[in-house]
């Protein structure tokens, strides 16, 4: 039986995200034992003034994104293209390219939660 989980995001590891100059936190992912099968992973993204989340895409996934801080824009492969900022709430559909870029002075913090489309 799954049980209940803490996670304390002090204690997870920065790591770099999608080349450019972005990083991010693992916080939960498929290998989790609490984790559902339909979530691929929940991510805490930073992005610093200037910085890029360079083109990628998730192959089969879903992603769903909550801008907490910062000013950018999101561009995708097919010509459309938003600016976002604190408070936002956008969703990326399985297997479309993008990248994010802060456009503004102050670095961008996101919330991340993908799931299998």
């Amino acid at each position: 039986m799954k049980q209940p989980t803490i996670k304390h995001l002090s204690k997870i590891q920065v790591e770099h995200a999608h080349g450019g100059s972005g990083s991010r936190q693992l916080i939960f992912s498929q290998e989790d034992e609490c984790s559902s099968p339909q979530l691929e992973a929940v991510t805490k993204g930073f992005l610093p003034k200037g910085g890029v989340f360079d083109w990628h895409h998730h192959e089969g996934v879903d992603e769903f994104f909550w801008v907490v801080s910062g000013v950018g824009r999101i561009e995708y492969k097919n010509d459309i293209q938003f600016d976002y900022s604190a408070g936002d709430f956008i969703y990326n559909p399985a297997d479309l390219s993008h990248r994010i870029i802060n456009t503004g002075e102050d670095d961008n913090v996101f919330f991340f939660v993908r799931v299998n489309a």
